[in-house]
């Protein structure tokens, strides 16, 4: 994550205030797929504490709701 800050670019306005980012398109690739597995683990830390129930049952409520 470092790296991004140092291969980043701030841009700023006619009074010197910071308006955007430049980053290389690869390491934009890098940051997207970073919060997209920061989204994924926040998800399943949250889902830890939900019961669960076994593939037979959750597929039999499934076809249930499809007739």
């Amino acid at each position: 994550m470092t790296n991004i800050v140092k291969e980043a670019q701030v841009l700023y306005d006619a009074k010197g205030k910071k308006t955007h980012v430049l980053l290389p398109f690869k390491t934009y690739e890098k940051l997207l797929d970073y919060l997209e597995d920061l989204e994924d683990f926040q998800a399943m830390k949250e889902a830890e504490h939900e019961k669960s129930i076994p593939w037979a049952e959750a597929k039999k409520k499934l076809l249930r709701r499809k007739k």
